[in-house]
């Protein structure tokens, strides 16, 4: 009997020394959203369904809810830490994977650490640099940035994925340094975007941010921005349009760039950014008898854009006009010449509901690839031109139109037209209380004269159009 008392004892000291230390909480924040889409669209491989074709990505209706919740709370003094759940599903699809919760963030924030000026944030967190151009929610480029299409033939087919232009999970697993030497700020960041295991073949990112808001940009309320960002991705599948039977696996690119906004007169705001890209494709998998086909790469892209608010006019209407460049690859460049088409890094801001996310060779990216096997990815080779009109009938509702105009930076058929098409983009939002919003987008892509020129086999040229219907709750 004392063995077993002594015993018991032994067992209670061990469990009250085991016990952990629990952090000292001096405030928790609780917040999210729920936010239901109801969608109709068709066409978005650009060629109707007819009794002679089978186009997955045409027809769909379907409502599609996503929702969040995030847990934030101030330890000790500079410390604190986020957690972030999140769902996404389409409605009546009750399977297993799409009623899955996903870790959405997960990070600790440890200010002043060692040194005042600096903050290091550790953990699954969101990032994006500037408007997003090169960094931002980038879900194209992220293979692990997308909702769960198990058990939903209408998500996975041969064209693409539908919907992931809607997906909310985009986070980083990433560690990044900030220091803030006011005006002046830096951002140092690694990331794992792809953890393959055994064998290398991982996909990871790097970058310096430096924000400037300090003279002479501070006369203008404004900021510039220089940035390089070196992605090495050892498991790319980039296809080229000037060699489509060759595959490269090793993708090793650098982003040298740098942006400025300003608002020289008051309600005019001013964006404009450059980007030069710098590396190396090489096929790490070659078939019986190929020959090593390395080449190297040279991209360039730009955007610049201009709006003006007339804030002293009866419903507020605005005036906007841009601009966006991506670099393509000539149609008859050669096998082995120079690799001019952009790669997207991992852009999380786009111009239009459509055009943006048509998938094609000379870029892994894109949603909803075209009939035509010679056509490259919107998110390359392209030239967009468009412009905006704004205007608030009401102080809670805004109305917004965009025109864009669509061109090929370089024809990917020779003698076939550089017009890829127009798209208009309509949007409407009210604010029906602080925490709740309605929307509604209508979105048209009309392709342009290019896709008239294809083989009647592989022609695709249909109008594709889409309505989105949107409630979102915030709390």
């Amino acid at each position: 009997m004392r063995k077993l008392v002594g015993l018991c004892a032994l067992a209670v000291v061990a469990a009250l020394v085991a016990t952990p230390a629990f952090a000292a909480v001096q405030n928790v924040k609780v917040s999210g959203d729920i936010d239901v889409k109801a969608i109709s669209r068709d066409n978005f491989d650009l060629r109707k369904t007819t009794r002679f074709t089978t186009t997955n990505d045409d027809k769909l209706q379907a409502f599609l809810q996503t929702t969040r919740l995030q847990v934030a709370a101030d330890l000790t003094d500079n410390v604190s830490a986020t957690v972030g759940l999140s769902n996404q599903r389409l409605w009546d699809a009750d399977v297993e994977a799409t009623n899955n919760i996903d870790l959405d963030l997960a990070y600790v924030t440890l200010k002043e650490l060692i040194y005042s000026p600096l903050t290091v944030t550790v953990g699954r967190q969101n990032l994006k640099f500037g408007t997003g151009f090169i960094v931002g929610p980038g879900f194209l480029g992220n293979p692990n940035g997308t909702f769960s299409t198990a058990g939903n033939a209408t998500l996975t087919n041969v064209h693409g994925s539908q919907l992931r232009e809607f997906s909310i999970t985009n986070a980083y697993d990433a560690i990044r340094a900030t220091l803030d030497f006011a005006p002046l700020t830096v951002d140092v960041i690694g990331s794992k975007i792809n953890e393959v295991g055994e064998g290398g073949h991982d996909q990871d990112l790097w970058g310096l941010n430096l924000n400037w808001k300090g003279a002479p940009v501070d006369r203008w309320k404004g900021e510039w921005e220089g940035y390089v960002f070196y992605k090495n991705d050892r498991s790319a599948t980039v296809t080229l349009h000037d060699n489509a039977g060759r595959t490269y696996e090793h993708n090793q690119l650098a982003t040298v760039g740098t942006r400025a906004a300003v608002e020289p007169i008051k309600s005019l705001w001013v964006n404009a950014e450059v980007a030069g890209q710098f590396g190396r494709l090489e096929d790490t998998v070659l078939l019986p008898g190929q020959a090593s086909g390395n080449r190297a790469r040279a991209a360039m892209a730009a955007q610049g854009s201009v709006n003006y608010t007339f804030t002293d006019v009866k419903y507020t209407p605005n005036l906007g006009a841009g601009a966006v460049y991506f670099s393509g690859q000539k149609a008859n460049a050669g096998s082995n010449s120079i690799v001019h088409a952009w790669d997207q890094m991992y852009r999380g801001s786009f111009t239009t509901a459509i055009q943006d996310f048509l998938a094609g060779t000379d870029q892994a990216g894109g949603l909803y690839t075209t009939f035509d096997p010679s056509d490259t990815s919107a998110a390359t080779n392209r030239y967009l031109f468009y412009v905006d009109v704004g205007v608030k009938p009401l102080q809670d509702l805004s109305l917004q139109g965009r025109y864009t105009h669509a061109l090929f930076a370089e024809a990917p058929v020779s003698g076939r037209s550089k017009n890829a098409g127009d798209e208009v983009d309509l949007q409407a939002k009210w604010d029906y209380t602080e925490d709740v919003q309605f929307g509604l987008i209508g979105a048209a892509f009309f392709p342009g004269a290019y896709y008239d020129k294809a083989p009647a086999a592989t022609q695709s040229n249909n109008t594709a159009w889409e309505v989105v219907g949107d409630l979102a709750v915030k709390f």
